[in-house]
């Protein structure tokens, strides 16, 4: 196996700008988990009186400290993946060179099959293309699966970077669109994303606000966005009981972009008091005559605020304790700067869309499987009266069970 030109510590650190060394682990596992899964299932695929047997828990020793991976079974245990090192042996040197190079090499699905080929795997070129497809696949079933009819909140938002074109055979500029769900229970989940070349169109938005539907959704209370023009007729249009909250905290970034120095202090000042009242009409009122104080000063940024005030308060429509989580699109930026460091470390740029959308299956199925895992403990609390202001809302003659 083809050695890393580069000393350990120095490579370690280098990922530790990246993320934590959880989770690296958590992704180095997450891949062999994948891998080994396909390699059953290709060992299986001959096989007619052998099938899958579950799986065994298995901490795997190597630099990065224990993986807990699962190991595929079959039920007449001849079946051994061979992607790990030989059994009852530790991961020896060309193992952890393995593990270190699928770590960095994790986003780009062609790496990984040049690693898997150079590893001499007892499998024909065609199964090892099999192999290192299974990630793209699991990837894609991101953007297939059925969708749950009810959610409490859904947002959406672009991450614009740069993507290789591999028909054109250059670099083109792309947006990737996120969109995360909170369900009725208090669990976040993304829901799906898509990836266009260019730059972000409501036609965009409408695409996928439709596909969105077409998978199930169908009643959701919130929708969070930023400011996007044709953005909140397109939510009106589809969404038509669903509040849309604009991001407050974009609101909040643009008064210094708007405002001189001095008066755009005054104004955020003001707006923090503003935030903590607890009621939305005072609130909105307030927000109404602190515009109008500089609408003489700022007419056209005055009038924009102005004709969206609505969308910047939908927040405290709802319980005090979930408002934390739908005032802003903090959520699925958390996504987006994960994959932008990922595209920063990979070389400035996806070298095709099938890398951009395992590096967003890596991203994601990493949180889902630790910090979302569980409901929002403040939205879990909340979710009686969550679920009489749905029923209110979207079964006006019924009653929520």
């Amino acid at each position: 196996m083809e050695n890393l030109d580069l000393d350990l510590e120095k490579v370690l650190s280098e990922i530790s700008k990246i993320e934590s060394k959880e989770g690296i682990k958590m992704a180095a596992a997450l891949l062999l988990n994948a891998l080994m899964k396909k390699e059953r299932e290709i060992f299986l695929r001959d096989s007619i009186d052998n099938k899958a047997n579950g799986y065994y828990e298995r901490q795997l020793a190597c630099f990065l400290g224990n993986l807990g991976i699962s190991v595929p079974r079959d039920r007449k245990s001849e079946f051994r993946p061979a992607i790990l090192p030989p059994e009852w042996q530790k991961a020896d040197e060309s193992f952890q060179d393995f593990i270190l190079n699928l770590v960095l090499q994790s986003y780009s699905p062609n790496k990984i099959k040049a690693l898997l080929q150079s590893m001499k795997l007892p499998y024909s070129p065609e199964q090892i293309e099999e192999i290192k497809e299974e990630l793209y696949n699991q990837a894609k079933e991101l953007k297939t699966k059925e969708l749950p009819e009810n959610l409490f909140a859904m947002f959406i938002d672009a991450y614009h970077t740069q993507i290789k074109d591999t028909e054109a055979n250059r670099i083109r500029k792309a947006v990737i669109y996120n969109i995360i769900g909170i369900d009725m229970e208090g669990r976040k989940n993304l829901l799906s994303y898509y990836i266009y070349f260019g730059s972000e169109t409501k036609e965009d938005w409408l695409q996928i606000l439709n596909d969105l539907i077409k998978r199930g959704v169908k009643r959701v209370m919130v929708i969070v966005s930023d400011d996007f023009p044709g953005l909140t007729q397109a939510i009106k249009a589809l969404f038509p009981e669903t509040d849309h909250q604009l991001c407050f905290v974009h609101m909040q970034r643009n008064i210094n972009r708007n405002m001189s120095k001095q008066d755009a202090k005054k104004f955020y000042e003001e707006l923090s008091i503003i935030k903590r009242i607890e009621e939305y009409e005072r609130a909105l009122n307030r927000f109404e005559e602190l515009c109008k104080s500089y609408e003489k000063k700022y007419p056209a940024y005055i009038k924009g605020l102005l004709k969206k005030k609505e969308h910047y308060f939908v927040y405290k429509k709802y319980p005090e304790g979930v408002r934390r989580y739908i005032y802003t699109t903090n959520v699925v930026e958390n996504i987006n700067s994960r994959i932008e460091l990922i595209r920063v470390n990979t070389g400035g740029y996806f070298q095709s869309i099938k890398t951009a959308e395992v590096a967003i299956y890596i991203t994601v199925s990493r949180i889902q499987k630790t910090r979302w895992q569980k409901p929002l403990p403040l939205i879990k609390s909340a979710l009686y009266e969550l679920r009489q202001m749905f029923v209110k809302r979207f079964y006006k003659e019924t009653q929520f069970s």
